[in-house]
């Protein structure tokens, strides 16, 4: 049977300094298994009691067997398998820079860092290269994150025009160019009835979890929403609704909140608010 270790039991102490005796246990001892290695360790070890050998003996899977098992950088390799393996949601702070994500940290695994020397000033270049790389992975995590939620904000989309259009009457699935080109100008095209016939609906899809809810919009978006006028709407979901509540905006609603260049300078991108 697997026996499931919290995130907590493994980033601490207790559990890295069971690391720290199981492996070398395991150095002196290769033929013998983990049960024996642990029975061993607690016949032998007077302190083996106050640590987590169990937390540790999954945190051994998660750390390259050759890493050091002196000094700090023994810490620094077992944070960054918990980190890399386990992904704790605190992880996401680490693109704020060091000392603010550190102080956002509880009393206990603010230890684990300083244990590791990783909050030693003047930082040793060698800690500022561990905190780029590690805080550098957290940062293509929070990337990952906003891509799948922006994926799955496409898909409800997809989903609430087919119904549209089957409740209008029309026979036509909604299409997802946004999926095959990143530079369209939009995400979804779905269909309306018009004077003449059937018109586009260019829509461009956000989902945002920030509250005062707003959205992000790029120039090459909004120049698309500009040439298609009327045609063209943006549909921006609320995440932290269950399920996720479409808010609904034109390009004339949007428009009072786009910037207007000045001097020699241009704006890239501009935060929309929906209220």
């Amino acid at each position: 049977m697997t026996i499931l270790i919290s995130t907590e039991r493994i980033f601490s102490l207790p559990c890295f300094e069971g690391l720290r005796l199981l492996r070398r246990y395991m150095g002196q001892n290769p033929a013998m298994d983990i049960a024996d290695l642990l029975s061993l360790i607690h016949q032998v070890e007077a302190d083996a009691h106050s640590l987590d050998m169990e937390a540790s003996v999954h945190l051994s899977s998660l750390v390259e067997m050759d890493c050091p098992l002196d000094g700090h950088a023994f810490y620094q390799s077992c944070i960054k398998a918990v980190l890399l393996k386990h992904q704790p949601i605190w992880s996401k702070a680490m693109r704020s820079g060091r000392r603010r994500f550190v102080q956002t940290l509880d009393p206990n695994d603010q230890d684990v860092f300083a244990a590791a020397g990783l909050m030693d000033d003047p930082t040793p270049h060698h800690v500022v290269t561990w905190w780029d790389a590690v805080s550098g992975y957290a940062r293509l995590m929070f990337d990952q994150e906003k891509m799948e939620q922006g994926r799955f904000a496409e898909i409800l989309t997809i989903d609430h025009e087919r119904a549209r259009l089957n409740a209008l009457g029309i026979e036509k699935e909604p299409e997802w160019p946004g999926f095959d080109d990143n530079y369209a100008g939009y995400d979804v095209l779905s269909y309306d009835q018009g004077e003449t016939g059937l018109q586009n609906r260019l829509i461009e899809v956000k989902s945002s979890s920030v509250s005062p809810l707003r959205f992000i919009l790029t120039r090459n978006e909004w120049s698309k929403a500009e040439k298609s006028g009327d045609a063209y709407i943006f549909h921006v979901w609320d995440m932290n609704k269950e399920p996720p509540v479409l808010h609904v905006r034109t390009v004339a609603e949007v428009a009072p909140h786009i910037p207007s260049d000045n001097g020699k300078g241009k704006w890239n991108n501009v935060a929309v608010p929906v209220a």
